[in-house]
């Protein structure tokens, strides 16, 4: 058998080089006018590389051991991802198909909220819907909604800011990426992470407090947003559909909690009822929706985005340069060690960060998992490039940018303090676990 890999021979720096290439393409990915996959795909050609090397090793037929048992270990975990995902959006397809989400925004339009009104139950929308539907599914609802309505261009973004943080807190379910990852690799539980409520929800409301206070009453509310706004109303089926798909979610979630079927397969089959329920739909009410066009809808750019990075991280944990972040926590308290790592997580992608904790393998609690995926999930938020939801929000609005972000410093700042300061108080003081 050959030796272990070390991070500071020629095949671990290479490894190293062709990741942090492919990481410096990801994070300029706007100026180089270049999706994000393409470098990220780029990355897996790491594995090809410690197959070289095994293959130079010698003639020994056990040599290719540790890269077959890392790649198994790798299309497992990526499976579990790219299954729940690509589920998950084929059902937040189905119900936009049906214009339910834009039913929901005029809803609220009528309701005579006022510009405040608006700003707060779109708010308090995103913070209850994202841990179910993600949140970038809600940052594209409502940020496309409030670009609808809104006559003042600092009103939008001040809302986009507030819709960018909300959706984060979604951290308390399967809502982020970082949520989601943990979960599926066995370091928490759905029971786990809903204590996460209390401190999630609480951030998002201190950072909204502030918005409120400090930005919006600065704004004419009378003149913020449009006399009319052109009605969506559901399609036919939409209602009953969309009652389909809650329960289908639902009962995803108590398969898992309860029967412990993994979450993957359970919500699989809920999307099976909800296809199925689509066909009597057809034959009995002849109502067509075409499923071959809600399927070609799905994200496959940022599924294989997924695939790339979780590929390359491996890669990187094989030749031991992960070993690094397990010595970190092992060397420093790891509820410090996660709050620098909310921090970066505003620069550097979240779902890299929590990739890498998950592969390092610290040897740290669940509480300590679970304020790994608050953290890293929030500490997006800092800048809006940190997350998903951030991005989407400058697709919307192309006049949000990372300047526009930065006024709002303060209330995002809020949020991060504010949620870590309640997990502290939670779990390390109170120890209510």
């Amino acid at each position: 058998m050959p030796i272990a890999i070390l991070p500071f021979s020629p095949v671990g720096l290479i490894v190293l080089s062709i990741f942090v290439i492919g990481l410096m393409m990801i994070i300029f990915e706007v100026q180089l006018a270049m999706d994000k996959f393409k470098p990220a795909l780029m990355m897996m050609s790491t594995v090809a590389i410690i197959g070289a090397y095994y293959w130079l090793s010698g003639d020994d037929p056990e040599r290719f051991k540790p890269l077959i048992a890392m790649q198994a270990s790798t299309k497992e975990s990526l499976f579990a991802l790219i299954a729940f995902m690509a589920f998950m959006w084929m059902i937040v397809e189905i119900l936009n198909e049906r214009n339910v989400f834009a039913a929901m925004n005029h809803a609220l339009m009528n309701r005579g909220l006022g510009a405040r009104g608006l700003f707060w139950v779109m708010g308090l929308l995103c913070a209850l819907l994202s841990p179910f539907i993600s949140s970038l599914t809600t940052t594209m609802i409502f940020g496309k909604s409030i670009s609808n309505v809104s006559a003042d261009s600092r009103y939008t973004h001040l809302v986009l800011c507030n819709t960018i943080i909300s959706s984060n807190s979604g951290v308390w379910f399967i809502g982020t990426s970082t949520s989601l990852m943990v979960i599926l690799a066995d370091k928490v539980t759905m029971t786990d992470l809903l204590m996460l409520f209390p401190a999630a929800v609480f951030g998002w409301f201190l950072s909204a407090l502030v918005l409120d206070m400090f930005y919006l009453k600065k704004l004419d509310t009378d003149a913020l947003l449009k006399p009319n706004t052109t009605a969506e109303g559901l399609k036919p089926g939409g209602l009953s559909l969309a009652l389909v798909c809650a329960s289908a979610i639902v009962g995803a979630v108590v398969l898992n909690m309860v029967l412990h079927v993994d979450i993957e397969f359970a919500l699989g089959s809920g999307l099976g009822l909800v296809v199925m329920y689509i066909w009597a739909l057809r034959r009995r009410c002849g109502i067509e929706i075409n499923l071959d066009i809600q399927l070609q809808k799905v994200e496959w750019a940022t599924l294989m985005y997924y695939i790339g990075i979780i590929t390359g991280m491996a890669a990187l944990n094989h030749v031991g340069w992960l070993s690094y972040v397990r010595q970190l926590f092992e060397t420093l308290e790891p509820t410090w060690v996660n709050f620098i790592l909310g921090l970066i997580s505003s620069c550097i992608d979240n779902n890299l960060l929590e990739a890498a904790a998950i592969m390092a393998n610290p040897n740290i609690g669940v509480e300590q998992w679970m304020l790994n995926a608050m953290m890293v999930g929030i500490g997006g938020s800092l800048t809006v490039v940190g997350s998903s939801a951030g991005v989407m929000a400058m697709s919307i609005d192309k006049s949000y940018t990372f300047a526009t972000h930065l006024r709002f410093l303060p209330a995002v700042l809020v949020n991060f303090l504010g949620s870590f300061g309640l997990w502290y108080l939670q779990f390390e003081v109170l120890h209510w676990v």
